[in-house]
């Protein structure tokens, strides 16, 4: 499966991505091992998922979705009037309606509370939920030991609108990674240190 094939389905899902990170993330996802395990943190509707979900198909990789999925959180959720279980129903209708359900599985809840029993190793870490800075800290510190090395972090929003987001990535996570890059607002890089205890 080729992007091209996907993507007016993936731009018809309502998201915040910018050009290009749909294939960014399609194409990371298809990078994996067969067996890989992928971590989103903050699903909105689900764009962002079923482009990840896409570059798994026919294979045994995996996409775990942290979300509150709690539209009273959500400014641009609350701007659409949808309530909660309206909130997780758009965005496993999205997933659903592309024929992606056997690829992902949603964690619903805070993810510094999922990530307390979480226990996976994780192939591919993706941070876009709260953006504030002690939020992304939690996300970051609670899920990074479970990356594997060389595993892949990316950080969505690492731009000047989202500055405890810049901020976390400048002061704790870049320094935990090799081949950093950048696709707009996505920065990412492999993981080749463990944070102290």
């Amino acid at each position: 499966m080729k992007f091209e094939d996907v993507k007016e389905r993936i731009y018809a899902i309502p998201g915040f991505l910018m050009p290009n990170q749909e294939k960014w993330l399609f194409e990371m996802a298809k990078s994996l091992s067969n067996y890989a395990t992928i971590l989103e943190i903050g699903g909105y509707l689900g764009r962002s998922t079923c482009c990840l979900a896409f570059g798994c198909v026919n294979t045994c990789k995996r996409i775990f979705t942290v979300d509150t999925f709690d539209a009273t959180l959500d400014l641009e959720i609350s701007k659409l009037h949808l309530k909660n279980k309206e909130f997780y129903k758009v965005w496993r209708d999205n997933i659903k309606k592309n024929e992606l359900l056997e690829y992902v599985t949603p964690l619903v809840g805070l993810s510094r509370n999922v990530a307390k029993v979480w226990r996976r190793p994780i192939d591919f870490l993706v941070i876009d939920g709260s953006h504030q800075y002690e939020d992304i800290l939690a996300d970051f510190k609670g899920f990074f030991p479970y990356v594997v090395q060389g595993g892949i972090v990316a950080f969505h929003d690492v731009e000047g609108g989202h500055p405890d987001v810049v901020q976390v990535w400048n002061e704790t996570v870049k320094c935990m990674l090799a081949e950093i890059g950048s696709c707009q607002s996505i920065a990412f890089g492999r993981k080749i240190k463990e944070l102290d205890k």
